[in-house]
C-alpha cells in the first residue's frame, strides 16, 4: 500500500503529461463503456486514494463515496474542494460499513492489487454491489511491463502482478457457490507500450477491438443475474 505522499504526488503529476493524459482517457474510457453506469447511481470505489476518480464519476453525476485505508491518503481526498468529508471512508477493503446490496456499483481502479486477502475483498464488493463490481488492472501480460513507467513503477512496487486469467480464478474462489448468480468479462485497453502509444491512438483503437489479454489495462466486470420473482 503506498503510503509516500512525494511518491503519489509525482504520479498525480505524471498524469498531466501527454503520457499520462492519454493513459487516463483510455482507462476512463475503458471504465465507462465496461460498467455502463446511469445516471444517479451509487458508486462505491474500494482503494480511493487521493479522489482522483471520484472526483471525475462525481462530474458524471454519480453519487460516490470512497474506502481509503490509508489515512494521509484520505486526508488529501477531503482536501480537495469537490470532496466532501462524508465521501471517504477510512478503513480496510476487508470489512466496509456499509449495508448489503447498498451501492448499485462497486469498482476497483489499480487499488486491487494491494488488497492483503483478495478473495475476501472480492466476496465483500460482492456483498455490497446490487449490480456490477468493475476490477480494474494492471496486466502483467502487456509490453508496458518491458518499457518501464518510472512514476508507476515506484507506485505499485508493493502491488501484487496481476493479468485476467488469474483473478477470474479468484472471483471463481470467492463466488464458487454464487457461480450461477452472476456473469464475469474482462475487456484490456492500451496495447502499445504506454510511453509511445498516445503517439498511434489508431493502433490502440484498433487492437481494442481484438480485446487480445495484452493490453496494459484491463477492466472485469461481474455482473450479478437479476433474478426472477
Amino acid at each position: 500500500m503506498v503510503s509516500n505522499t512525494e511518491i503519489v504526488k509525482d504520479y498525480e503529476r505524471w498524469f498531466l503529461t501527454p503520457v499520462g493524459m492519454y493513459v487516463d482517457e483510455k482507462e476512463k474510457e475503458l471504465l465507462i463503456n465496461s460498467m455502463r453506469f446511469k445516471r444517479g447511481e451509487r458508486v462505491l470505489e474500494i482503494g480511493c486514494g487521493t479522489g482522483r476518480y471520484i472526483q471525475y464519476l462525481t462530474e458524471l453525476e454519480l453519487d460516490v463515496v470512497g474506502v481509503e485505508p490509508v489515512e494521509d491518503m484520505a486526508k488529501k481526498a477531503i482536501q480537495k474542494s469537490t470532496i466532501k468529508k462524508e465521501q471517504i471512508i477510512i478503513g480496510p477493503y476487508e470489512k466496509i460499513p456499509v449495508g448489503d446490496n447498498s451501492f448499485e456499483n462497486v469498482i476497483f481502479m489499480h487499488s486491487f492489487a494491494f488488497a492483503l486477502d483478495k478473495v475476501q475483498v472480492i466476496k465483500e464488493a460482492y456483498r455490497i454491489a446490487s449490480k456490477k463490481i468493475g476490477i480494474g488492472f494492471l496486466n502483467k501480460h502487456s509490453l508496458t511491463t518491458i518499457f518501464k513507467v518510472r512514476e508507476r513503477k515506484d507506485v505499485y512496487k508493493d502491488a501484487m502482478p496481476l493479468c485476467g486469467k488469474e483473478l477470474k480464478t479468484m472471483v471463481e474462489t470467492a463466488l464458487g457457490e454464487k457461480k450461477t448468480s452472476y456473469t464475469l468479462e474482462i475487456n484490456y485497453t492500451l496495447y502499445l507500450p504506454v510511453n509511445i502509444a498516445h503517439l498511434f491512438p489508431f493502433i490502440d483503437d484498433f487492437l481494442e477491438r481484438t480485446n487480445m489479454p495484452f493490453g496494459d489495462f484491463g477492466m472485469v466486470v461481474i455482473k450479478k443475474i437479476k433474478k426472477e420473482n
